[in-house]
């Protein structure tokens, strides 16, 4: 008969030794099983932690959005390519081409995925964005009739 575990006679959890071995001293069987309720706790867990934590979750999620556009406005050069502009509280991701409003409808829930996914955009040299300072943006926008509508 062949060994059931090079450091196990059998499973921890059921003794059992036709159901072969996973991993930590247990059966296949066992294994998912303990997997399965560790992962149930976990969640639990993360559930109750973002409860009882809104406030300190929200800052951390608040910081890593900042820290990706930081990335990003360095990645474009971090001024204005219209006018020269450099105060980052009003520099803007343009979408070249426009369309914008669509593409950031299919993040609803996550900024920090689309923030990711333009960086990476950007590193790739697909040059589908820019900055632009929030007056040039507006401008842009109304010269080249970007509206939402047109968009969707």
């Amino acid at each position: 008969m062949k060994q059931w575990s090079k450091n196990y006679i059998s499973c921890l959890k059921c003794s059992r030794t036709e159901i072969r071995h996973k991993a930590k001293g247990l059966c296949a069987s066992c294994y998912e099983k303990q997997r399965d309720s560790t992962t149930a706790n976990k969640r639990q867990s993360q559930r109750n932690y973002r409860e009882n934590n809104r406030e300190k979750v929200r800052e951390a999620q608040r910081l890593e959005k900042q820290k990706k556009k930081t990335e990003i406005h360095t990645a474009l050069g971090s001024v204005c390519v219209k006018c020269g502009f450099s105060d980052s509280r009003a520099l803007q991701i343009d979408h070249i081409n426009g369309g914008g409003y669509t593409e950031r409808k299919l993040y609803p829930t996550n900024p920090k995925k689309y923030y990711s996914d333009i960086l990476k955009s950007i590193k790739n040299n697909e040059e589908k964005y820019q900055l632009l300072c929030a007056n040039c943006n507006w401008i842009k926008r109304f010269e080249n009739n970007e509206t939402r509508k047109q968009n969707e």
